[in-house]
């Protein structure tokens, strides 16, 4: 859309030149301007469906956990509701739904209860199914688990091409036609939708909430766009409270183990305990302990639901739910396992100054978050003073991992490193540059900048991941490779600073929105882009991995023969990693450091080497010590 405005430009310019100054260019300059209001509404209309999607998850979620709402408080479109357990949904309301008007059309998504008491997501009335099964929309609830399925939240998007919403359930990975058009083909507008009243057609941009009523003491009344009402309970004072503190989905115990819960209670006057068959539980002094059957029982359920009705002195219950489910105690294993979290609460290292930054005025640094550059790209720590300056870092009094950028000709990031990073959000296509750029740049930067690959290029995200870090709020960025035709002499490398032998158990990795969108759109020729130019998309027999090498000398150099080594796959044809996975290092056995490489399958390389931007991202590295 944007390389047709830039052709439009140039050609009213021309028109200009020819007819001279008595032109009037003001109906092709009003269309243009009507051409690009209309990407930016359908962009927005992308974003706030996704941000829907997610608060209505968090409705089904609090209904089958019998959580209050403690408060709604209007805001600017709608409403913010605090649960009790302390989650939140910020709620939209529907606003003159016009389904079709202006090109904007859009599917109705939404939920509805099944009839084992779970909310399942629809689509324009109809279940959404994969491999014939409803999506689940809530957590866990009931003794059948829902067929076994884990709730989904759903995305959707508009095709760039077809110009049709799509839905994708595994992340963004793939993506499937709902058969409705956003905006009519070759830039035409829609013309077959019908307005609706109160947002009940759900149009783009619109909510899929029709309305909230808060007007009931004892309820808030939600209507979704379908008809379809959500009634959750309020708290007051006359209503028992009774909040497992932080309860997982589903409460693993060991078989013949009590696992105590702290629990959040007031207004108790009485209550009962339900518990599947084989357990036990017993609630006193905030203290709720749930004891798991043993494997010598003869009849007992490996998983269930433990349900707690509490009564007030009003006389008002209210039930909730903990799923539970026995396991096998693992063995005490021989060793401690510490984690290197890049988390600031976690930071445990003396503070020391990068001193070439910030134009050689120096930065101190505390935490991992003063290792986040700003900007992504060309920011005063990974690209100042590179042909002596080094970026560098050390989990003192944890891990004791440490980083320094290599030298290759210089010590920025182009040379290859490890960089703490931040950033992160949904979406790697090629609609979705110019949308973070904004978010991390500026909007006026975007606006001064339209169609110029060179300032708006994926480089500039290139510390980007397309989903929340593994933990807490930051993560580690590796760039670098070495093949045939590198200029790379040195690997990124994480080593122990005390130089001695550990074993790295595992870390947490993923694939960075950069990477991603030149895996999957093809490599651009767009300025500032040096990775080649002869990679189209995926194929079946594609394949992309990273290397751990390990090493037993924390010396060794470049040339040095690695004693072992371990790889995992980021592209297996068609399929790509795009949320966070666990790699197991453990095989690489007691090493002093490790080397992070890629190699990658023919076609993804060419006659410049590897064409695909050598960037992956990595969270919560585990390194065992004797105890």
């Amino acid at each position: 859309m944007r390389r047709f405005l830039c052709l439009a430009l140039s050609a009213t310019v021309t028109l200009m030149a020819v007819v001279g100054c008595s032109y009037d260019d003001t109906k092709i300059w009003n269309e243009i301007g009507n051409v690009k209001e209309r990407v930016e509404t359908l962009e927005r209309a992308v974003i706030k469906t996704n941000e829907d999607i997610v608060a209505l998850q968090i409705l089904v979620n609090a209904l089958q956990k019998n959580v209050y709402v403690v408060s709604v408080t209007p805001t600017a479109d709608g409403y913010t509701i605090v649960f009790s357990d302390g989650t939140t949904a910020e709620i939209r309301n529907g606003k003159d739904g016009a389904n079709g008007a202006n090109g904007t059309n859009a599917p109705v998504i939404s939920v509805m209860q099944g009839e084992d008491g779970n909310y399942y997501w629809t689509v324009d009335g109809e279940w959404l199914l994969v491999n014939g099964e409803k999506v689940r929309a809530n957590g866990i609830d009931g003794e059948d688990g829902a067929n076994g399925q884990d709730a989904i939240a759903p995305q959707v998007r508009i095709n760039d091409s077809t110009k049709e919403w799509e839905i994708s359930v595994d992340g963004g990975l793939t993506w499937t036609s709902t058969g409705v058009v956003a905006e009519g083909k070759d830039g035409q507008n829609g013309t077959n939708g019908t307005n609706g009243t109160d947002g009940a057609t759900g149009a783009a941009g619109d909510s899929l909430f029709k309305s909230v009523d808060t007007s009931n003491p004892d309820y808030v009344v939600i209507t979704l766009a379908n008809g379809t009402e959500l009634r959750l309970a309020r708290y007051d004072e006359s209503v028992p409270k009774f909040i497992i503190v932080d309860a997982a989905e589903v409460a693993e115990v060991a078989y013949g183990t009590t696992v105590e819960f702290v629990v959040e209670a007031e207004n108790i006057a009485d209550y009962v305990i339900n518990t599947p068959e084989g357990w036990r539980a017993a609630y006193a002094e905030n203290i709720l302990a749930v004891t798991a059957p043993t494997e010598d029982m003869c009849h007992y359920d490996v998983e269930g639901t433990v349900a707690i009705t509490v009564v007030s002195e009003d006389g008002k219950s209210a039930i909730v739910k903990m799923h539970v489910r026995a396991v096998v105690a693992e063995p005490e294993l021989p060793y401690e396992l510490r984690v290197l979290t890049f988390e600031d609460e976690d930071a445990k290292f003396e503070p020391y100054t990068l001193d070439y930054a910030d134009d050689w005025a120096g930065r101190e640094i505390t935490t991992w978050s003063d290792l986040i550059d700003d900007p992504q790209y060309g920011g005063p720590l990974t690209y100042a003073d590179y042909m002596s300056a080094m970026y560098t870092w050390w989990d003192e009094g944890n891990t004791e991992l440490t980083h320094t950028f290599p030298d290759n000709y210089a010590y920025c990031f182009w040379g290859g490193g490890h960089a703490i990073s931040n950033y992160w959000g949904e979406g790697y296509d090629d609609e979705h540059r110019d949308m973070h750029i904004a978010k991390y740049y500026g909007k006026d930067y975007v606006a001064n900048n339209a169609g110029n690959d060179t300032m708006l290029g994926w480089f500039n995200l290139q510390f980007m991941v397309p989903v929340a870090p593994h933990s807490g709020d930051n993560f580690c960025v590796h760039y670098g490779y070495k093949d045939f035709f590198s200029y790379v002499e040195n690997l990124p490398e994480i080593a122990f600073a005390d130089g001695q032998a550990r074993v790295f158990d595992h870390m947490w990795v993923t694939n960075t929105n950069y990477t991603l969108n030149q895996l999957v759109m093809g490599v651009k020729s767009e300025a500032g882009n040096s990775f080649g130019g002869n990679w189209e998309g995926l194929t079946d027999d594609a394949w992309l991995k990273i290397v751990a090498q390990g090493f037993d000398d924390i010396c060794a150099d470049a040339d040095a023969e690695p004693v072992s080594e371990v790889e995992f796959y980021l592209v297996e044809g068609k399929y790509v990693v795009t949320d966070w996975q666990k790699w197991d290092l453990s095989p690489l056995g007691a090493v002093a450091k490790i080397r992070l490489n890629f190699l990658y399958s023919e076609e993804m390389g060419g006659k410049y080497g590897f064409t695909i931007p050598g960037y992956f991202a990595y969270d919560d590295v585990a390194v065992r010590f004797d105890k």
